[in-house]
């Protein structure tokens, strides 16, 4: 199974994703930015970053995988 996509798509919409086990990775939100010298503005960005110690499972990923394959909870988390 695939968890990438899975992964990308709940990182786009929360802030924090933890794969069991593994670890989870964090969303830190950037406001948009604007440059007065160069007249550049950059967008707002979410600077991703992983945290090993965080690997309980909050049940956020196991919810999707259930959800999109739809299977249950108990067999998604397996």
């Amino acid at each position: 199974m695939h968890l990438t996509k899975h992964i990308s798509d709940l990182l786009y919409r929360y802030d924090c994703v933890t794969v069991p086990g593994f670890g989870a990775f964090l969303g830190t939100q950037s406001p948009a930015e604007l440059d007065i010298d160069t007249e550049t503005i950059y967008p707002p960005t979410k600077q991703i970053s992983f945290n090993a110690q965080l690997q309980s499972n909050d049940g956020l990923l196991a919810n999707a995988i259930s959800v999109e394959k739809q299977i249950s909870y108990e067999q998604s988390v397996r």
